[in-house]
């Protein structure tokens, strides 16, 4: 019973950890640059429901509610009550926060009267903060827990060239320059680009696989399969090899064909975590921008995962440690912060295409003196639309992640 408990708060914190962190990010952003952009932010709320928690701190109203499956940033116009008011019907009341007040259309922090620019950027700051925390996680993973350090594998050494000459064969595997250890294969081959006409001492890990027959014996730890009757021990050898790159500076070089190798697994100096971190968050996003484009040109099928198979994947992750859990969010950032940016109505992407409408249509107004626009009610009826479809295709996704489970 304690077991089942046990999991049961470890998958709950874990779930709400992953959701909450990519909502909080993703609403941060839009904060930080309403208010840079001279908007009113109204409310800044984590979760969904009623509030629990409340403090109205200077213009803006701080909420926690119970619902960890989200949050959002109410900004001054983007609900526009007073002026809803105006167009209902006789005798029939909006509904009002009474913990927040009124504000017209043309209020001067309203964010309908901000620039264009100012409403991309708000608008657009939310999905950017969402890749900005992919990256973060993934430094911070390479710092804390590590990652995998990439040495030099010798995959040819043509006999005519420095390094064959040298006793370098194929298949050696290259630890260290001058008694410098590589972390990273690349720092090991800007040594050798930046040593021409010099002497470097290469620090080599050769194996010498012997195959055995298992007729007499079994499979021993780290030994190697080869097939029903054979198995291999690999016994390493480790030789210091001199050898002098040939070339220019910047570019010498000791003639192998090579390839990383990697070899082990530990964190990472704070440097090299950060051009780690940054080089394979910036990877990840151009993969799922991608992903994303052929799965609209129909390249691939689409594969959507909707929240009951999300969850599946953090209680997963969780199970086998923090920093699992840690790359699951990055990934889920990302794909958020993508996703959010996507031309559909109510989404982030789909408000900056009527941003874009009303430049256009500025314009043209300005060269044709017409009066084209786009009102904020028709706008927000899009929106609704987008919505209602958003939420039946995520009844549908979620669907068919309970059946896949059958």
């Amino acid at each position: 019973m304690l077991g089942f408990l046990y999991i049961a708060v470890k998958t709950i914190l874990s779930i709400s950890f992953v959701l909450v962190s990519i909502a909080l990010v993703h609403e941060l952003g839009h904060y930080v640059t309403a208010k840079l952009s001279g908007i009113w932010v109204l409310e800044f709320a984590i979760g969904f429901g009623n509030r629990l928690i409340k403090k109205q701190w200077g213009e803006t109203l701080y909420s926690l509610r119970p619902l960890p499956l989200g949050g959002f940033v109410r900004l001054a116009g983007m609900d526009n009550v007073e002026d809803e008011e105006k167009n209902l019907p006789e005798g029939e009341k909006p509904e009002i926060d009474e913990d927040l007040p009124l504000v017209p259309a043309d209020h001067p922090k309203s964010y309908l009267s901000r620039p264009a620019w100012a409403k991309i950027l708000v608008l657009s700051a939310g999905s950017i903060m969402n890749l900005v925390w992919a990256i973060v996680l993934f430094i911070t993973i390479y710092a804390v827990a590590g990652g995998p350090l990439t040495n030099i594998a010798v995959m040819e050494a043509p006999q005519d060239k420095p390094a064959y000459i040298a006793g370098i064969r194929s298949g050696d595997i290259i630890t260290a320059i001058d008694g410098q250890k590589i972390s990273d294969w690349s720092d090991g081959i800007t040594i050798i680009n930046n040593s021409a006409g010099k002497e470097i001492t290469l620090s080599i890990a050769r194996n010498h696989p012997i195959r055995k027959s298992a007729a007499g014996g079994g499979i021993l730890k780290e030994d190697f399969a080869v097939n029903n009757g054979t198995y291999e021990i690999h016994d390493q050898e480790t030789l210091s090899i001199k050898v002098k790159p040939e070339g220019t500076m910047g570019s010498a070089k000791i003639g192998i064909a090579l390839a990383p190798n990697n070899f082990d697994f530990q964190a990472l100096p704070f440097s090299k975590a950060c051009s780690k971190g940054i080089n394979d968050g910036l990877s990840v996003i151009v993969q799922t921008v991608g992903g994303l484009f052929k799965m609209f040109t129909r390249e691939t099928q689409a594969d959507v995962a909707g929240p009951v198979k999300i969850m599946k994947m953090i209680k997963d992750q969780s199970s086998k440690g923090i920093f699992d859990l840690l790359y699951l969010t990055a990934i889920l950032s990302v794909n958020i912060g993508l996703i959010n940016l996507l031309p559909l109505p109510v989404l982030d992407g789909g408000r900056i295409v009527f941003v874009l409408l009303e430049i256009m249509f500025g314009f043209i107004n300005r060269l044709a003196g017409l009066k084209l626009a786009i009102t904020p009610k028709v706008e927000e009826t899009i929106h609704f639309a987008g919505m209602l479809f958003l939420l039946s295709l995520l009844v549908f996704v979620t669907y068919k992640d309970i059946m896949s489970f059958f």
